[in-house]
């Protein structure tokens, strides 16, 4: 276990790497070091005699401790989906998701969806015929979906995204035919190193320990490295503050203060992880939106962001900061989306990536059908593939089923923003910069415990409540009515 522990965190690093600092030339070298190593993984993960040690602990548990139990549970589930696949097949996809992210960036330079669709159509067959292993006559999205979110399926999602799009569309449309607030502000230029500044005093503030991580800059900000003890977040920055760099910082900031918190007991150990990528986004969440987006957050901080940008903030007060970084609009990319209407870009994605994986849209359709979604959904069309279907990087590295996590994680974090109020007047703690609060709350009760505990009990154990959307439904009301004056 720990020896499959390493590879994979070399894995993390190698793919760190390739997102930051590796020289163009290298990139196809790198495909290759990916490929032998996600090899060697699945050839240990798989190996005869490792599956016959799990099958008799999983068998008879008798002496083992509750953290013992779950590396068994833990591995075996793992282990369960790697002996379904050929390690002819696992190499292969290492190889193309290399190859499809680097076509990805040339299109995304070139803003035209051709250039990376003939090798996203190759990885795209080599997903489906992963989906078809594990699925063993299932449902191919339930497949890879297991690999994010284990025990979620479309017939547990579909009813929760369901509730979640009656409620919240004609909301979006309430709020839509509001005046919108005021961000001409944030249009800049801001100076990106002034930017950077900021970030890292907000990032050390809240908690991330950088002397077990660091902040580098990539096409798409994400959150990665080997794992706890050296965590690496990227960014990216633009001449506006809307959300910029610091947002999506914030972000990955909060998936890095996961990472950190992880048992320290069980370092180099299948447990020592998140038990889903839906978990994962809770707190990624909680941190940029709860956090981030909030009036106490900036009562605190615009004065900071003012002494570095005199020109751009000096006559901004901390309602005016607050209504436009809470601004609902019409907008083509996820990572720049309201809250209110984040979640719609997630159905669009979900929605194709079924389409994907069941025939109904092709690689060559799939522009076109994203356009299509994007005016009914958000009455907005694209203005380029850039803007368009190219934004993000999930499917480039072959993450499908990975894009209902981010709901599910919303959802989370508005149970866990009704929890931790129980306990905590949140909203002083957070004005007051009591952040290690903040952050033991997290700690004790969802980052300590790992994989030891499934996702699904432990959000019950920590907010009484199962998944569901009215948590969050909740939460966009209090919050947006307000701003709104509704």
């Amino acid at each position: 276990m720990r020896e499959v522990e390493d590879l994979n965190a070399s894995l993390g690093l190698l793919a760190w790497d390739e997102q930051t600092f590796c020289s163009p030339r290298g990139r196809e070298a790198r495909s290759q070091h990916t490929a032998t190593l996600s090899s060697l993984v699945h050839e240990r993960v798989t190996d005869e005699p490792f599956g016959d040690a799990v099958e008799t602990l999983a068998a008879d548990g008798a002496g083992l401790t509750d953290a013992q139990r779950a590396m068994v549970r833990v591995v075996k589930h793992d282990r369960d989906r790697s002996v379904l696949l050929d390690g002819a097949l696992v190499r292969a996809l290492a190889e193309q998701a290399s190859r499809a992210n680097r076509a990805w960036e040339a299109a995304r330079a070139a803003r035209d969806y051709r250039v990376f669709e003939p090798e996203f159509a190759r990885l795209l067959a080599l997903k489906v015929q992963q989906a078809d292993c594990l699925a063993q006559g299932g449902d191919r999205y339930d497949a890879l979906l297991d690999g994010y979110e284990p025990g979620m399926t479309v017939a547990k999602l579909g009813p929760i995204l369901a509730g979640l799009r009656g409620e919240l569309v004609p909301f979006v449309g309430e709020l839509l035919d509001q005046p919108e607030p005021d961000r001409s502000f944030l249009d800049g230029p801001y100076d990106q190193a002034r930017q950077r500044e900021l970030v890292v005093r907000i990032l050390t503030d809240v908690g991330f320990d950088f002397t077990a991580g660091r902040l580098d800059v990539s096409t798409h900000p994400f959150c990665g490295g080997p794992g706890p003890s050296d965590v690496r977040l990227t960014t990216r920055y633009y001449r506006s503050l809307d959300p910029g760099a610091l947002l999506s910082s914030l972000h990955e900031c909060g998936h890095g203060l996961y990472e950190q918190g992880m048992p320290a007991q069980y370092a180099r150990t299948a447990i020592a992880h998140t038990p889903s990528l839906g978990l994962h986004e809770s707190q990624s969440r909680f941190w940029e939106n709860v956090v981030g987006r909030s009036a106490a957050f900036w009562a605190r901080y615009l004065p900071v962001a003012q002494a570095l940008f005199p020109d751009q903030l000096a006559a901004v007060t901390v309602d005016r900061m607050v209504r436009a970084l809470n601004r609902v609009r019409r907008t083509p990319v996820r990572v720049d989306a309201d809250e209110v209407t984040y979640n719609l870009h997630i159905l669009v994605r979900y929605e194709l990536e079924r389409a994907l994986l069941d025939g109904s849209v092709s690689t060559r359709d799939l522009a076109d059908a994203w356009n299509q979604r994007y005016r009914a959904y958000l009455g907005y069309t694209p203005v380029d593939d850039l803007e368009g279907v190219l934004q993000d990087i999930h499917w480039s590295w072959g993450e499908l089923g990975y894009f209902p996590t981010y709901t599910i994680g919303n959802l989370y974090a508005a149970a866990i923003d009704e929890a931790i109020r129980r306990d905590l007047d949140l909203d002083a703690a957070i004005r007051d910069g009591a952040y290690g609060v903040v952050l033991d709350w997290l700690r004790s009760r969802v980052h300590q415990h790992g994989r030891i505990v499934e996702s699904a009990p432990l959000i019950q154990s920590v907010t009484g409540q199962t998944v569901s959307h009215e948590p969050f439904m909740r939460y966009l009301h209090t919050k947006y009515r307000a701003l709104y004056c509704l």
